[in-house]
């Protein structure tokens, strides 16, 4: 892996928060653009169900590039693949801003997702690979940022989209803002060697079966395309295997995919991420129903921002006593259990305090699981172990999302928020049972 050079103590003293404002606006690719769904679609002259694209392809685009970035980071060093997320985040935003009808648009958010997955992949890399004394402090001021900026979504879409959907759309590229003051942080050496092309291909088309198999229903692909779609996925995942088996230490080291530890941590991850996906998209349209606005929706979120943030904080302090698995464990549990008081309540108070815990196990999850995966991963491959979880992290988002929806009409959109209290409640099981 890329080695950060040791920052002085003044310097640590941000770095957390800088790393976390080069990963948060990610985030707003989902949440923020969500609440501008309708007025894109309306200015792109397209259906809303064709619009539900402009959020498909952040999720799918934001995995892959994760991925790929984590991975291209071990062999060819941060700044380099810095340099290319900043000039896909660019040319995105330049083409979804002018863009004049819906596949140019999707195909500038595609270029702006992977421009993200590759500063959340970076983000964490640098986060994680800090010296063991400092690593605790940069991890807990990141995963306070990632839950500020995941509980300020709602109302920065809101009060964007009042003025230009199109710049609600291109929220994720203020991550370059925050790059010159990462930038510094990006010396070091690399690992001799090139990118697993092959590797890197078949994983993307895996994930990107994956993925759209999974939000089939949302996007109102026709069945039989499911099922060739689905069996396409499982022939390219065993070809997947194979090349892994034979390359040992290419895209996917065998090291770290047949790793318990990295399994258990993904399945984790997807859980709590599948239970913030289903949130986030159910909590506003059920505060909708109650009479709010957009903007009141925001706003009632936006105390959940600091509760999740001084949550995360908490967490990394208890992370000096206690085992991380207990504190995962606790975490999930307290999100399962206010989602499922959620939807059964239906009280405004209480949807916002499910989304808060969402907020915070989300955080949490994410630098915890990152720094046990990094710290049992040998050098060379932990960026690339770094982004793979981030990949599986976000199928399980988009599996609590797409499952949510999926749920809606036939069984009412409590019942179905209720149901997708079962994938924290299974990380929670699992986060219990295995040894971080």
């Amino acid at each position: 892996m890329t080695a950060t050079n040791a920052p002085t103590t003044s310097a640590l003293a941000g770095l957390g928060w800088r790393l976390g404002a080069l990963y948060g606006p990610a985030i707003y690719g989902v949440s923020a653009a969500a609440v501008a769904l309708p007025a894109a679609a309306a200015g792109l002259h397209a259906s809303g169900s064709a619009a539900v694209w402009i959020l498909t392809i952040h999720a799918l685009g934001l995995g892959i590039g994760a991925a790929v970035a984590g991975r291209a980071t071990d062999i060819w060093g941060p700044r380099r693949v810095l340099t290319l997320g900043a000039a896909l985040l660019a040319v995105g935003t330049i083409v979804c801003a002018s863009a004049p009808v819906l596949i140019v648009a999707v195909a500038g958010r595609a270029m702006i997702a992977a421009g993200s997955g590759t500063m959340t992949a970076t983000a964490l890399t640098l986060a994680a690979g800090q010296p063991g004394p400092q690593r605790p402090m940069v991890l807990a001021r990141l995963g306070a940022m990632m839950a500020l900026f995941s509980a300020t979504a709602p109302l920065a879409g809101a009060l964007v989209t009042a003025a230009s959907w199109r710049a609600t759309l291109v929220l994720p590229a203020l991550s370059l803002v925050a790059l010159p003051m990462c930038w510094p942080l990006t010396h070091g050496r690399r690992i001799p060697g090139r990118v697993d092309g092959v590797g890197a291909g078949l994983l993307v088309l895996v994930a990107a079966g994956l993925l759209l198999t999974i939000q089939s229903a949302t996007l109102h692909i026709p069945q039989p395309a499911v099922i060739a779609l689905l069996a396409g996925t499982c022939a390219l995942g065993i070809l997947l295997i194979v090349h892994t088996r034979h390359h040992r230490t290419g895209f996917l080291p065998a090291a770290v995919v047949g790793s318990r530890r990295f399994c258990l941590a993904g399945l984790v991850g997807a859980g709590v991420y599948g239970g913030l996906f289903a949130c986030v998209y159910a909590v506003p349209q059920m505060l909708t129903r109650l009479g709010y606005s957009a903007q009141g929706v925001g706003l009632l979120l936006l105390p959940g921002a600091v509760a999740a943030a001084l949550m995360a904080r908490l967490a990394a302090t208890a992370l000096h006593t206690l085992p991380p698995q207990r504190v995962l464990a606790g975490t999930a549990a307290l999100f399962s259990a206010t989602v499922l008081l959620a939807a059964i309540s239906l009280r405004p108070a209480v949807l916002a305090c499910a989304a808060t815990a969402g907020f915070a196990a989300f955080a949490i999850a994410q630098v915890t699981l990152t720094a046990a995966i990094s710290a049992h991963t040998a050098p060379p491959a932990q960026a690339g172990a770094v982004g793979l979880l981030n990949l599986i992290f976000f199928i399980g988002g988009a599996l609590g999302s797409a499952g949510c929806a999926a749920l809606w009409h036939p069984l009412g959109l409590p019942t179905a928020l209720a149901a997708t209290a079962a994938l924290p409640a299974i990380a929670t099981a699992v986060a219990w049972k295995c040894r971080l």
